[in-house]
């Protein structure tokens, strides 16, 4: 097969981790087509299977470091349709109600922002110009088909739009579904216990409003309100995106109601810990109508821990781990999911079951892509007291070091960069316990202390 390792590969779901695995399984496959329920449209507009497309989304570093490397020439791609350059730090407002703002200082990072329809539009033209990509919108898939050999995937079943249906073989199926139920299904269809959910409830709704950049705006670009547990609940973000645009998100954690007009909106930015985004949009034109979104709980489903998988399929994104979306890690974990699933075939291209090798390296190191995530978010959500989940044993050791980080960031650039790094997803979270980190945070503390 002239280095193939078959003759198709399906990917189900054509949104961030979609279409970065397309990329990734490209080389290796004969044909990889996309699989998408949607009706795509050919510009960047939101659809109905990615309700949150209306709302803020950040693409981290880490994230944008992975598409570049999946489809050479990404960002800059994004750039051309207007996503906005934004540099870490030093064009970031960043707060939180115990320490205030954090200095803004040029790290050297930068990120785009951008919507996601637009960030969805640009990734799609980059995977259609493979030319062994293909994107079938309107089409559902509502199996995925074992062989009758048992344990081995045949293809996928796909209901048309015309009301027809057909079976399409794969050597290797990617369920990029982001809610990973046709690879759920597939265990139940063969008897196959499902594997262990982590979940962790947060029950937060959040409004967003799409305002035009006014004139007098402030010197940064970016804003981002943190919670403060476990007694202020409120954030916020302000994301600059493309056409001259804000995007302002308030998230609130067990609220019961939603911020139903322009005014509800400005009332909960003035109650926010820090006034920087109140003061930014208090003068700003009203947006006709408010977005809304509710997310309950965040779940890592550990298919890694299974002892294997139906022989020719891998969950990917969402599929595997969803995020509480507050901190925009989503569709960067994905991409580096994808990054990983592109690396590992590289690796198996010799052996003699590829398939089965790639499905089996991806899981053994699937843990290093999402725990850091995992821990960064959920170590947050569990500090409020209505949140439902599992406390770790040292959970309160590691909220004590959250604190002393964020006061040592403000002193010190040399924990501020590695804290960036680590929370844009560009470094492993055992940079921050590094010894010459770790000694750097433990001065300020002693010093705040004398």
């Amino acid at each position: 097969m002239s280095g193939k390792l078959g003759r198709r590969a399906v990917v189900i779901g054509a949104g961030i981790g979609g279409l970065a695995a397309a990329g990734a399984l490209a080389p290796y496959f004969e044909q990889v087509d996309i699989v998408e329920r949607d009706v795509l449209a050919g510009s960047a507009a939101s659809r109905t299977g990615t309700p949150q497309d209306r709302h803020s989304h950040g693409l981290l570093a880490g994230g944008l470091k992975a598409l570049d490397e999946i489809y050479p020439g990404f960002s800059q791609q994004l750039t051309k349709a207007g996503a906005v350059a934004v540099g870490i730090a030093q064009d970031v407002r960043y707060e939180r109600g115990d320490v205030g703002a954090l200095p803004m200082r040029d790290l050297g990072i930068s990120i785009r922002g951008a919507t996601r329809p637009l960030i969805e539009a640009v990734l799609r033209n980059c995977a259609t110009a493979v030319s062994n990509i293909a994107v079938h919108s309107g089409c559902r898939v509502s199996a995925i088909v074992p062989s009758p050999r048992g344990a081995d995937v045949h293809g996928v079943h796909i209901e048309l739009r015309s009301g027809s249906s057909k079976t399409l073989e794969a050597d290797l199926v990617i369920d990029a579904s982001g809610r990973g139920a046709p690879t759920l299904m597939l265990f139940d269809a063969l008897s196959w216990a499902r594997p262990k959910l982590s979940e962790v409830g947060v029950d937060i709704s959040y409004a967003t409003a799409v305002l035009d950049i006014p004139d007098e705006a402030p010197t940064w670009k970016l804003a981002i309100t943190l919670p403060s547990p476990p007694t202020q609940p409120l954030n916020a973000l302000l994301l600059p995106v493309e056409g001259d645009r804000w995007m302002v998100t308030i998230i609130d954690y067990g609220a019961p109601g939603q911020l139903k007009t322009w005014e509800d909106l400005l009332a909960a930015a003035r109650r926010l810990p820090t006034p920087s985004i109140y003061q930014a949009i208090r003068h700003a034109t009203p947006p006709e109508s408010l977005s809304h979104y509710g997310f309950a709980a965040s779940m890592w489903r550990h298919f890694e821990q299974l002892p294997r998988l139906p022989r020719g399929v891998l969950p990917l994104g969402d599929s595997i781990c969803r995020f509480n979306p507050i901190y925009g890690q989503g569709m960067s974990s994905a991409a580096r999911q994808a990054r990983l699933l592109r690396e590992m075939l590289e690796r198996v291209a010799a052996e003699p079951d590829p398939i089965a090798a790639v499905q089996a390296g991806f899981m053994a190191e699937i843990p290093g892509v999402v725990e850091a995530p995992w821990s960064m978010s959920t170590r947050t959500d569990l500090a409020f007291p209505t949140t439902r989940g599992e406390r770790p044993e040292n959970f309160e050791q590691s909220r004590q070091f959250d604190i002393a980080l964020f006061r040592a960031v403000i002193a010190d650039p040399v924990v501020h960069r590695a804290m960036v790094e680590v929370a844009q997803l560009l470094a492993p979270r055992s940079l921050l316990q590094e010894p010459h980190i770790k000694a750097r945070i433990e001065a300020v503390a002693a010093k705040a202390m004398a």
